[in-house]
């Protein structure tokens, strides 16, 4: 009887666990036309096509953007201008980019009512970074690449790369935020050494850290950091 009960008990978690995981299952390109629909766009397909790619890669933060969407909707603002911020992030997703931080700064500006050319402004601004300081680790040879891809030992998988990229581009936006100048480039290392070092073992691999530190130069930051706001 009594293992008779366990089994049942056990039956019962595996359920919940299959409810909830069903549950939580991204969303669907249906969903996203469906929420963008609201917004009348001159091009939604453009977003549409961009998304599409996203919700094939893994670790796409689906959720946070149907979010950000649905927060954009109701928004007094021109739907041209929330065309712009829906094109920057779909040009993120065409270039191969991470959004996640671009998606957390367009949720935070809604959030405070900030109006949308500054967000705008904003994403502009560190989705040049993202692509500079992608541009940057390529030049000093890490690579991203598909997971088992071996040819080059330096090439990360996608995932860690973005996490990497992601980690450094934000703090150097946010030390330009800050009041800090592009020209800093020895500040602008420390504060990414910073991070990374307290990522390392968590949300960053420590190996990841280590080739990043040993290759980037205060003067790749600057350059990437100077190019990203001219």
């Amino acid at each position: 009887m009594i293992r008779r009960r366990a089994r049942a008990g056990l039956l019962t978690l595996i359920l919940a666990v299959f409810v909830m995981v069903w549950g939580a299952a991204q969303p669907t390109l249906d969903q996203f036309s469906e929420a963008l629909s609201p917004l009348a766009l001159d091009d939604p397909g453009f977003v549409l096509e961009a998304i599409d790619i996203g919700l094939s890669t893994a670790g796409f933060p689906a959720d946070d953007l149907l979010r950000v969407i649905d927060r954009l909707a109701p928004d007094p603002a021109a739907s041209a201008e929330k065309e712009r911020i829906l094109r920057t992030l779909a040009n993120a997703l065409y270039d191969g980019l991470p959004i996640d931080d671009l998606i957390t700064k367009t949720f935070e500006g809604l959030a405070r009512r900030i109006p949308l050319p500054e967000i705008q402004r904003d994403l502009d601004r560190r989705l040049a970074l993202l692509t500079e300081l992608r541009d940057a680790l390529y030049a000093v040879g890490i690579f991203s690449a598909p997971s088992g891809t071996t040819a080059v030992a330096s090439a990360l998988p996608t995932a860690r790369f973005n996490q990497l990229l992601m980690n450094i581009a934000d703090t150097v936006a946010d030390y330009i935020d800050g009041g800090g100048s592009p020209l800093e480039g020895h500040a602008m290392y420390e504060e990414v050494r910073i991070r990374l070092m307290m990522l390392q073992g968590t949300v960053l691999q420590t190996e990841d850290v280590n080739l990043a530190l040993e290759r980037i130069t205060p003067s790749d930051l600057t350059r990437a950091a100077l190019a990203a706001l001219s």
